[in-house]
């Protein structure tokens, strides 16, 4: 299994990534986990030295996730675009940044958090613990 948390989700909507051109990318995915979680993950991807692979993901109580969308009048499968439409003006940015992304990431969890929704961090680490954010 890779280390991108990305990849173990269904319904995943992509609001935002840095420059795609470069050798080294980090991008944010929505999605929904096999736990019926809402999970909001960076995954730095390094394509010259895939061993620095890494996510770091919010993970969101179920519970918690399902009163949000229906607070907002949607389904629980259109949460993660849901979440995706609200991030919109970040990808007006050009050629973003690392940081930029991580800028976005936290406005995300600052969202989750002004909804009330509980969420637990979870890491995938490079080597010697090289973490994304």
């Amino acid at each position: 299994m890779g280390k991108h948390f990305s990849d173990r989700l269904r319904c995943c909507s992509y609001p935002f990534g840095s420059d795609d051109d470069q050798p080294m990318v980090m991008e944010i995915c929505v999605g929904i986990n096999s736990n019926d979680e809402l999970v909001v993950s960076v995954d730095f991807h390094d394509y010259n030295n895939p061993a620095y692979n890494c996510s770091t993901a919010a993970v969101v109580n179920g519970g918690d996730a399902r009163r949000m969308a229906r607070r907002h009048g949607v389904r629980f499968e259109e949460l993660p675009r849901f979440v995706s439409d609200c991030m919109a003006q970040w990808r007006e940015l050009v050629n973003p940044t690392f940081g930029q992304v991580v800028s976005c990431f936290k406005e995300i969890t600052e969202c989750l958090l002004d909804e009330r929704c509980r969420f637990r961090v979870e890491r995938s680490y490079g080597p010697c613990g090289f973490r994304c954010c």
